[in-house]
């Protein structure tokens, strides 16, 4: 399918883009101390050697906490936007630095403070939904609101970034006004209760904005492009809806000179998954549809949309103008390239597991793409000797060892004792609203059937047969077993591992108790919610989901509610009876803390226990890397990680 609209070039405002698809900005935090430097230039080079159109990169007008963000609150950091620019730029992509992202500000070299209109908080206590460089001490956690002289340097503080964008060579600046940001707080009368001219009505609310955006002007130029991202929609309480969006608050926008607007989900503190794995590919793309029905410049738009395919449907009906991509670009730089050369099946899939908002206010990680930031560090440059590799065990872990192998010229040999490879994905992709990890299972699965490694289905190691092939580096994937607690009743037949039940191997009764409630037991819940009467979820640590990622887990925690499922933490599983589950309270301190919960039947989702190297007889004959669940149960972030690494190494 050649995506004919999505690679027709576009002009903006005098900027030639020679696609519609648009990188969008995150806080993905590589900067030194503030400062952008090779490494920012590497990451974003990449992208734009992909074939991105257009990319957005965010930058701060104020100095953060943390020096993770890039700064431009000073002419000194125009060198380093410069570098990152000039690097970009030699690909035929364009760039606008983004300002507005964050909740801060810092005014006269002061500390960096919470500041918004009137320190209305949505969350119902002190804090923000995500840090951005916000300060970490408990008593600073309150937003301020600001006074008028404070907002005056605001405006002037984003007219100076904007000048410095321009010296640096960029082709635009963008406001951030979505996500419950600082500015984007001013739009809205839900937490813009001000009595003054920055408040009131929505003319009022938007005085802020007016104010920036000719400050912009008077510094950077009448002819500079303004670029604008918003929320289509607060999906809050009281905030604005999709129809005060398109209606009201982008035509002004628009008649204030912007050239073209990027229509973004909710504000974070909407009590809806919106970024999560639950959302339908394309879900908000109604969001930008409205907005382009209301104004005459482009409109942008995307969120949960990664397959370009999709993408094109939307373009070629009208909806939207452009797509932004965020994380999909982290998982493959080269997606333009291989969608335009219609190689779909060699894209790189994001499986939404959130790992990259996780790590928002550090260096960010993606979990499918090792290298992601560390372009500097691990180049692709093929290894200086060819060598024999056996990988043994075709899980995630094993798959990437072997795929990065083979692609530093190695020969490889990959052993999976079941028919076809795969892993613990082949179950995760059972549970519920996880097709992203189907898409990275088949990835996997087509890489290694194009690779020309010499993949050995159905067949188990044997120490002794490896030791005949002389290998000379062997990398141990082989994974990781079940853990069974050991107390009384666990051999009862009425107890059954949450494999089975993903397989549909065992028969489940009405009433079912789940001992484990961290992500396989959480989702093996929902799996049973639409078949059992009464389900509940016994989890010894102090959170159910504790190793989910917040903007999953938060998704996930809500439909568990939804579903009806009880959800029990501090709770040690002690014995299993006949009727049900016994265990005790760790934290109740005031008399005896037994508790019991009636089962049909038990589903055992305790987590995995590693299996170590298991072949010795390899110790000092060759090198040998256990990498993945073999080396220390976790997830399918550090299951790559670790596989990447120790490839790598050879």
């Amino acid at each position: 399918m050649y995506l004919k609209n999505i690679f027709s070039p576009i002009t903006i405002r005098g900027i030639e883009i020679k696609n519609r698809v648009r990188m969008s900005p995150m806080a993905v935090g590589y900067a030194e101390d503030g400062w952008a430097t090779e490494v920012f230039a590497r990451f974003f080079e990449e992208r734009a050697k992909g074939g991105v159109g257009l990319i957005s990169w965010a930058l701060w007008p104020y100095q953060t906490v943390h020096g993770y963000f890039p700064w431009v609150f000073d002419d000194k950091f125009i060198p380093g936007l410069k570098l990152v620019a000039d690097a970009v730029h030699k690909h035929g992509t364009k760039i606008v630095g983004q300002v507005g992202t964050g909740y801060g500000w810092s005014f006269k070299d002061g500390l960096t403070e919470i500041v918004g209109p009137s320190g209305v908080s949505l969350l119902g206590r002190p804090s923000t939904p995500y840090r951005v460089g916000t300060p970490t001490n408990r008593q600073r956690l309150a937003e301020r609101p600001l006074t008028i002289d404070e907002i005056h340097q605001m405006i002037k503080g984003y007219g100076q970034s904007a000048r410095r964008i321009r010296a640096a060579g960029f082709e635009g600046v963008e406001l951030m006004l979505g996500a419950g940001y600082t500015l984007a707080r001013f739009l809205s009368a839900e937490t813009n209760k001000r009595t003054d001219e920055y408040g009131g009505d929505l003319d009022g609310r938007m005085r802020i904005h007016r104010e920036i955006i000719a400050e912009i002007k008077k510094q950077a130029g009448n002819d500079f492009p303004i670029f604008v991202k918003i929320s289509g929609a607060q999906f809050t309480k009281g905030g604005y809806t999709v129809e005060e969006c398109a209606s009201e608050i982008c035509p002004r926008l628009e008649a204030l000179g912007v050239c073209a607007i990027d229509v973004v989900v909710g504000w974070h503190e909407a009590p809806r998954g919106m970024m999560s794995n639950s959302v339908k590919p394309g879900e908000y793309l109604y969001l930008g549809e409205a907005v382009k029905k209301k104004v005459k410049i482009p409109v942008i738009c995307g969120d949960r949309t990664n397959d370009l395919r999709d993408a094109e449907q939307a373009i070629a009906a009208g909806k939207i103008d452009m797509i932004t991509l965020g994380r999909q670009l982290l998982a493959d730089a080269e997606t333009c390239q291989k969608a335009q050369a219609e190689c779909f099946d060699d894209i790189r899939p994001c499986m939404c597991c959130a790992w990259c908002l996780e790590t928002v206010d550090t260096p960010c990680i993606c979990a499918v793409s090792p290298r992601t930031g560390r372009e500097t560090i691990y180049t692709r440059e093929p290894a200086s000797k060819s060598k024999r590799v056996v990988v043994i065990g075709g899980g995630p872990s094993g798959m990437e060892a072997a795929l990065v192998a083979a692609e530093r010229g190695h020969k490889v040999t990959l052993f999976e004792k079941e028919d076809q490879v795969g892993g613990l994905l082949e179950l995760a992709v059972l549970a519920p609203h996880k097709e992203d990890t189907k898409f990275l299972l088949d990835y996997f699965r087509t890489q290694i059937g194009k690779s020309g490694i010499d993949l050995r289905l159905g067949k188990q190691a044997i120490a002794a047969e490896v030791l005949a092939m002389n290998p000379e580096a062997v990398i141990v994937a082989a994974g990781a077993k079940p853990f069974i607690p050991n107390v009384p009743g666990i051999t009862d037949p009425k107890v059954v591992m949450a494999k089975d039940v993903l397989l549909g191997t065992k028969p489940v009764g009405d009433r079912v108790v789940v001992v484990g409630g961290g992500m396989v037991g959480s989702e093996v819940a929902e799996f049973l919610a639409p078949k059992c009467k009464k389900i509940v979820i016994l989890e010894m640590m102090p959170r159910i989901a504790g190793d989910v990622t917040r903007a999953l887990r938060f998704d996930l925690i809500m439909r568990l509610r939804k579903a009806g499922i009880q959800m029990e933490t501090d709770l040690e599983v002690t014995r299993i009876s006949a009727r049900g589950v016994w265990g005790v309270r760790k934290t109740f301190q005031h008399g005896p803390n037994e508790d019991f919960y009636e089962a049909d039947t038990v589903v055992i989702a305790a987590g995995n226990k590693a299996l170590g190297c298991l072949f010795e007889e390899f110790t000092g004959v060759f090198p040998v890397y256990t990498v993945g669940d073999a080396n220390k149960a976790s997830n399918v972030k550090d299951a790559i990680k670790s596989a990447f690494l120790a490839a790598m190494e050879i």
